[in-house]
């Protein structure tokens, strides 16, 4: 996998716990299972990043930068990948997990004549909010396990590829 150039992005542990407003974190900055880009750690980070991005909530980035510290999964690609739902794809994504919390609950899929308007949003939350949610939880862990066991494919392969080359 390209490990230059995800620690070339990533920020350094050492930079960020001279900010003030981090340092409560200096114990966990220096383990290198957050930071660093191991196939487990890196395989963990994206998974945990995507699963992020698919639940329709605000502040995304602080769960998924829980979540990785909890599971010792690479920070920096949880947070980065959290923006895979962005303003010009979370429509469509919103869309999709209520379609499949609807067929999931087997509920009917309500046909919404659609508003740009909070009034409409708060009068509809009843009707969208179990399905959504439902969809949100169960995509995200559908596209999670399937994006860990990816990556730990791809790179397994990418070793083996390498090594293969070395030997020639």
């Amino acid at each position: 996998m390209p490990r230059k150039f995800f620690k070339r992005i990533s920020p350094d542990p050492k930079k960020l716990s001279q900010y003030q407003s981090l340092r409560w974190l200096n114990r966990v900055m220096h383990d290198t299972k957050l930071w660093g880009f191991k196939r487990t750690s890196v395989a963990r980070g994206c998974a945990i990043g995507l699963f992020c991005c698919m639940i329709p909530m605000p502040l995304q980035m602080l769960l998924a930068a829980a979540i990785a510290l909890v599971w010792k999964a690479n920070i920096p690609l949880s947070v980065a990948l959290v923006w895979v739902s962005n303003p010009l794809t979370m429509a469509p994504i919103l869309y999709a997990n209520y379609k499949f919390g609807a067929w999931m609950l087997q509920t009917p899929a309500y046909n919404l004549d659609f508003e740009w308007s909070r009034s409409w949003l708060f009068h509809q939350l009843h009707i969208l909010w179990k399905p959504l949610y439902a969809g949100s939880v169960a995509g995200g862990l559908i596209l999670a396990v399937v994006t860990f066991f990816t990556v730990q494919l791809l790179w397994s392969w990418q070793v083996k590829r390498n090594w293969l080359k070395r030997k020639r």
